[in-house]
């Protein structure tokens, strides 16, 4: 009555198993006659878990977890890049070349210049505004890596500290149950984390461990950093154990967030560094070789003037010359008057093939990236979507298994009651046979 009555107490308790009690025929009496039963005795209370849903509900809980983050992060970086949109680096190139070709008609058009000036203005401020909002989201990941690395820690220690407890109260006694069911919750929030492997000794404590790290060991809870490492080539944010040793996490929400960090945020920032830098180079390759507006009495051309300034995303600006006075702009090759040359040819760099051995454009190159981002984000999507439901069903089997029904702990109460009344009929048929005996006497 007492374990039906804790079941339903706990109907609605994240992570509890219900419970029963074991009874066994209690060792009988040896008489001339034969053996005489002494009635039941109670064996020991088990708790109802099933270990293999247990694992393969932690397994799917490592990979959703991680499907999910990197879900999130591929939108915000979707929302980031904001293609296609006009205010895109995309359409804002196409308006730069597509103002170079306007210049080739009329070189001399001074309006056509200033245009073309702010069209470059936008588009540097485009590849400033991308390099900022990227680098501001890959702090913003190191931010949350540090803190779910922070919960990953209260987790190990929580279960170090119900192995300690687990142990001490089945010394003397039978399982823990309801510790064990706390434990076995905290496994289920950590699989969201990272993969865990766990082992249980002769004492019930666990043993976990992540990916080449031990977590916890016993009654020993390990803590781990996530640290920031210069490897020569980039700056790379790693998980790092107590005594130093380093793991590259995959798995789980810290697994996404180290691949977001590590690998995605400076994959679309190099793109985007290479793509500033093809553009630098070959517009000023032109730029530098025509000249600008004729100036002076008698009126003289000059060239040399670079159109741009910076090697990257994050330094491309437009030469101090052209923002002081866009007759600086080159459209000619010579300075004669109605040469648009220079123009033509630097309005034809979008059509030139100068990515990845010469089959793309610098619009293909940029579309590319998009494109490959595109499908990150739809592959999470199904990867999150499809590990939700799988993770769903084997919730549903673990509640079949485990969890209490308030059905099933009413008919046992029913059965106890009757169960009871039946003994009771027994003890009062024996009470009045007694009594019927001692007043014979």
């Amino acid at each position: 009555m007492d374990i039906t009555s804790h079941n339903i107490a706990n109907v609605n308790t994240p992570g509890f198993s219900r419970q029963r009690v074991e009874n066994k025929a209690a060792y009988p009496m040896q008489l001339p006659q034969g053996q005489l039963g002494l009635g039941v005795r109670s064996e020991q209370i088990v708790r109802v878990r099933d270990g293999l849903l247990d694992a393969q509900y932690r397994q799917t809980s490592f990979s959703l977890g991680n499907a999910t983050v990197k879900e999130n992060l591929y939108t915000q970086l979707e929302s980031i890049m904001q293609e296609p949109d006009e205010t895109g680096i995309g359409n804002l190139m196409t308006d730069f070349f597509s103002e170079f070709s306007n210049l080739a008609a009329d070189p001399e058009n001074t309006a056509i210049r200033s245009t073309l000036r702010q069209k470059a203005i936008s588009l540097v401020d485009a590849f400033h505004r991308k390099d900022e909002q990227l680098a501001s989201m890959q702090e913003s990941i190191r931010n949350d890596t540090l803190s779910a690395v922070d919960q990953v820690n209260q987790l190990t220690g929580q279960i170090a500290d119900l192995n300690r407890q687990i142990t001490t109260a089945e010394i003397s006694t039978g399982k823990a149950n309801d510790l064990r069911d706390q434990r076995d919750l905290l496994l289920d929030k950590l699989s969201e984390y990272v993969k865990i492997t766990y082992t249980e000794d002769q004492r019930g404590q666990l043993t976990v461990n992540t990916e080449g790290m031990n977590l916890v060991s016993g009654v020993e809870a390990k803590a781990i950093s996530a640290k920031t490492i210069n490897d020569g080539v980039q700056i790379r944010l790693q998980l790092m154990d107590s005594n130093g040793k380093t793991a590259d996490v995959q798995y789980g929400r810290l697994g996404g967030m180290l691949e977001m960090y590590n690998k995605t945020i400076p994959g679309m920032l190099d793109k985007l560094d290479t793509l500033s830098s093809n553009l630098v180079t070959e517009v000023n390759r032109l730029h530098s070789a025509g000249q600008r507006l004729p100036v002076g009495d008698p009126p003289t051309p000059s060239a040399g003037i670079d159109f741009f300034t910076g090697t990257d995303a994050g330094t491309i600006n437009i030469s101090r010359e052209i923002m002081d006075d866009v007759s600086n702009i080159a459209s000619s090759v010579d300075g004669t008057p109605g040469n648009g040359e220079v123009a033509i040819a630097i309005s034809n760099i979008r059509n030139q093939k100068m990515f990845n051995g010469g089959s793309q454009t610098l619009d293909d190159f940029y579309t590319g990236a998009i494109n490959s981002l595109g499908i990150e984000i739809q592959k999470s999507q199904n990867t999150r979507q499809s590990q939700e439901l799988l993770q769903q069903q084997i919730s549903n089997q673990r509640d079949a298994a485990s969890g209490v029904s308030l059905d099933e702990e009413m008919t046992n109460l029913i059965k106890y009651q009757r169960s009871f009344e039946a003994a009771a009929k027994v003890v009062g048929a024996v009470d009045e046979m007694m009594q019927t005996i001692i007043n014979m006497v």
